[in-house]
């Protein structure tokens, strides 16, 4: 989102000035054409300097072929899930990066929406990959899995991090308080429809319950769209980092078209990685003996919120919480606004049933998580101890999926049908 493309550019600003030991660079002469501007570069010069600005994650493009490969050679299932997953990270990367030099060309709106549309790409495609999968349970595990990791591990890496540096950080308290009113209708929205099959138990009653979740998705979608407005236009002000620093904006380093073929291509490429990697889970659960609960709650949302976690860490590190804020937090409405829905009304163009009863015991995870979310953030500042608390928090969840039995029996998933 907006705040996402905002960090990132901070973080290439940032980058630009400071060498490899992290002391400031001298000034060299620069490129410049007959008229004193400077000359542009090549798109095979940009595309150099993506892939020489994050060395890690470029040695991962490997696994992308490695992926596809395994999948057609029929590989054990563990081998073929464990080559996409790792795949998926850098062409999530690639997209945000394609993304967000699209979106320097466009405008701040358009930009801003297309930000919007491809933040999330790598779960939406894993949700569809899951519906026409009929991998129900685990598509509802990775939205909430999403959710929780943006708001747990995300901000809490940030705060703890962060802390590390400044005894003390500030952040807009208004801005923070949209984001906690807007969680909070996401569990409203979510608790409802899960609350009324679980106290009615009548088989008539599903299929009320699955036109509220569509019709309840369509006003949330609406919700998300008044969120971008608040965010970018009539309400800008709440979510900007007010450090006072105007530094000259930096040249994207693709061409539009260049970029928009880069953001296509990586994006059918997910595509396949995703389908690979859904149809490779029942084997993968079979040999690693875990649940799919955890693979959907805890494994699954590391894919796509990896280039959130980095950014929000680094700018918190720079003492810039607006931003750092606006990811995490920011992340999560967009997962529980516009994913959530998204993914409701594919299923109802597939003739499945996804529906917002994300089942008691999931409910319960989620409500709580906002809850404290909401108390750390009430204050306007943040501190280490309150990443801390967490990231303790994100590791007691994990503990319970983990130790989850693979079987139907034994599925918190499935706890309110076993009552």
């Amino acid at each position: 989102m907006a705040s996402m493309m905002q960090a990132q550019k901070d973080l290439r600003r940032t980058s630009s000035k400071l060498g490899a030991t992290g002391t400031p660079r001298e000034y060299q002469a620069v490129a410049t054409n007959s008229s004193g501007e400077s000359e542009p570069k090549g798109d095979c010069e940009g595309l150099a300097n993506i892939i020489g600005s994050n060395k890690i994650l470029s040695m991962l493009l490997v696994f992308i072929p490695m992926g596809l490969i395994a999948q057609k050679m029929e590989m054990p299932p563990s081998i073929v899930f464990s080559f996409n997953f790792v795949a998926i990270i850098p062409l999530a990367w690639l997209i945000g990066k394609a993304t967000e030099d699209v979106a320097a060309k466009i405008g701040e709106t358009a930009g801003g929406l297309l930000n919007a549309t491809f933040g999330n790409v790598v779960e939406m495609l894993l949700c569809v990959a899951g519906i026409r999968n009929n991998e129900i349970s685990v598509v509802q595990c990775t939205l909430l899995g999403s959710i929780l990791s943006n708001l747990l591990l995300v901000m809490g890496c940030s705060f703890l991090f962060g802390g590390m540096y400044f005894p003390v950080q500030k952040y807009n308290q208004a801005g923070a308080a949209t984001q906690c009113s807007l969680m909070a209708l996401s569990v409203f929205a979510i608790g409802l429809p899960t609350i009324y099959v679980n106290v009615l138990k009548q088989e008539s009653e599903w299929e009320h319950m699955v036109e509220v979740s569509r019709w309840a998705s369509v006003c949330l979608l609406g919700v998300y769209f008044a969120y971008l407005v608040f965010q970018l236009k009539t309400h800008a002000s709440l979510f900007q980092d007010d450090s006072g620093e105007h530094d000259e904006e930096e040249e994207p380093d693709l061409s539009p078209w260049t970029a928009a073929a880069l953001l296509c291509v990586c994006t059918v490429v997910t595509s396949m990685a995703t389908d690979a990697l859904i149809e490779a889970i029942k084997g993968t659960i079979d040999e690693w003996n875990i649940s799919k609960e955890f693979i959907g709650i805890i494994l699954l949302p590391i894919i796509g919120n990896a280039a959130e976690h980095y950014t929000a860490i680094k700018v918190a590190m720079q003492n810039k919480m607006d931003l750092s804020l606006g990811v995490a937090a920011g992340s999560s409405c967009q997962m529980a606004l516009l994913v959530t829905p998204f993914t409701v009304m594919v299923g109802w163009c597939y003739g499945t049933e996804m529906t917002l009863n994300f089942h008691a015991f999931q409910l319960a995870v989620l409500l709580f998580s906002v809850f404290l979310v909401t108390t750390i953030l009430n204050n306007g500042q943040s501190n280490w101890l309150e990443g801390y608390i967490l990231l303790v928090t994100y590791f007691v969840i994990s503990l319970i999926y983990f130790f989850e039995g693979p079987g139907e029996n034994s599925s918190l998933a499935s706890i309110d049908r076993l009552l």
